[in-house]
């Protein structure tokens, strides 16, 4: 047994087998340095030094806006980046990179004013190493880089609505040799002056600014880019309150506060660290002994033992921890892989026993498992596999699943790769309570749990209020009392 199976094997009891998965070159002006004088005013000997670190129940697998796939690495991205809007508690578009916007009577024209007081930050991709104002080629090339073939389609698929956005799409996945491709921009997207963007539609449609809310639409610049010997993936440069640190060697992702961002908005919090753990029971035990201070988003372990069915505390902690229940879920959908080539039929007979009650998991629970007929009379394969998925919550049903179907005549087995194969038998999709209403799951699965998104907390830490954003931290409302949180820890 190989210790990549171990590490898993405190969460999923089954076998898993992992395997790991350029850019054009462009130029750009630099507009104007970031200002200097006022990070010098901030020291340690004038202001107090605050520092928290979250847990968080899935990897973060890449700081590039575009590869960003799950909750946990939107929550990380989200305090780096920002875009031209942002969504409120109640889930309502705002302004951040963008100052204001005029909409056109026939909904179908939409013109940014940029909020050029933001800058991007230090960096050595940058002349100097200062950071630089936003422009508003940032936003057009940005939103153009959704469309390269070398990059998921889940960002441009918010942007199909863009005028001429879906024929630049197309050419760039499809048209391998670059000289012949005649669509050298999308035309629907025009930068009129350094502070001025224009977006033109297809048709109206009412959720355009919070699809450009989505942490796959952060903006970043070109240089971070083409000019980024590690990569975006690895060295993110962005607007947000918090600038990427480094990694250190227990995973430990750190984050220091932007000095140059805006000092009314400003977080009170100095240093982040997030950490991603691949057991729940580890993240509780370092989160009891007070090594974290919060928690995000529970996973199905940790809500199940530690809070009630209406996401109340246990009485056993209700005088250490505080929770707050989101208005926001994740979702996760589980299919039968209809082009596998292995017989299905006693997978689909035992499938159709189950009932939502069989499952601790909890969360809204739909089964569409009427179609599956009973079939006494067929036999079990020794191994069913599914497409691997780094989802803790979909591990946690996966491992009852395991459990309720499959054991103890066969067993339910990780494949090496995550998109469903011709052996393959089951595979996972996941989406957000955001993303569900204009990009709604397939409608196949015979399985869907919506899990309701919780955060746990030490009392010592305050402001982080209930939100309809998946992925949102309100991490500029956030205090620590004196004294409790500090950089000596």
């Amino acid at each position: 047994m190989t210790n990549t199976l171990r590490l898993f094997l405190f969460v999923l009891p089954l076998a898993i087998f992992l395997h790991a998965c350029g850019s054009a070159s462009d130029t750009i002006t630099v507009i104007q340095d970031a200002p200097r004088a006022e990070r010098a005013q901030e020291t340690e000997e004038t202001a107090a030094f605050y520092e928290i670190t979250m847990g968080l129940i899935d990897p973060v697998t890449n700081f590039d806006p575009l590869f960003a796939r799950n909750l946990s690495t939107q929550r990380v991205l989200s305090l780096i980046y920002e875009g031209l809007f942002a969504l409120d508690n109640n889930g309502e578009p705002v302004p951040v990179l963008a100052r204001d916007v005029e909409i056109s009577d026939d909904e179908l024209t939409y013109t940014f004013t940029i909020n050029r007081d933001r800058f991007f930050h230090e960096s050595q991709i940058f002349t100097a190493g200062l950071g630089r104002r936003i422009h508003a080629s940032d936003v057009k090339w940005a939103f153009e880089r959704t469309a390269r073939s070398t990059v998921p389609p889940r960002a441009a698929e918010l942007l199909m609505n863009v005028r001429g956005f879906e024929n630049y799409f197309l050419e760039q996945r499809n048209v391998y040799d670059i000289d012949n491709r005649v669509l050298n921009e999308v035309r629907g997207i025009q930068v009129l002056d350094a502070q001025t963007l224009r977006i033109h539609l297809n048709e109206p449609d009412e959720d355009f600014l919070k699809k450009l809310a989505s942490p796959n639409l952060f903006i970043y610049p070109r240089e971070s880019v083409n000019n980024n010997p590690a990569g975006i993936e690895n060295n993110p440069v962005g607007t947000g309150p918090y600038a990427f640190n480094q990694i250190e060697s227990d995973e430990r992702i750190i984050l220091v506060r932007n000095s140059s961002y805006d000092a009314s908005t400003r977080p009170a919090i100095n240093r982040i660290n997030a950490i991603s753990f691949s057991s729940e029971t580890d993240m509780f035990q370092q989160f009891a002994r007070g090594d974290i201070d919060w928690i995000p988003e529970t996973g199905p372990d940790i809500t199940f033992q530690a809070l009630t069915e209406d996401y109340r505390l246990q009485t056993a902690y209700r005088d250490s921890y505080n929770v707050a229940a989101h208005d926001a879920y994740r979702i996760n959908a589980f299919y039968l892989n209809n082009r596998s080539s292995v017989d299905q039929r006693w997978l689909r007979s035992r499938l159709s026993l189950l009932t939502a009650e069989d499952f601790r998991s909890r969360g809204n629970i739909e089964l569409n498992v009427d179609r599956f007929e009973t079939d006494e009379d067929t036999e079990p394969r020794e191994e069913y596999f599914l497409s691997f998925t780094d989802d803790q919550i979909a591990k946690t049903i996966l491992t009852e699943l395991h459990s309720l179907v499959f054991q103890p005549e066969s067993s339910l087995v990780f494949f090496d790769i995550r998109v469903p194969t011709r052996q393959t038998s089951i595979f996972t999709s996941a989406s957000t309570s955001y993303r569900q209403p204009f990009d709604p799951l397939p409608n196949d699965y015979w399985l869907r749990i919506d899990t309701r998104i919780v955060s746990l907390y030490h009392n010592r830490i305050s402001g982080i209020e209930p939100t309809k954003v998946p992925w949102g931290l309100n991490i500029h409302n956030i205090r620590v009392q004196n004294g409790d949180i500090s950089s000596a820890r």
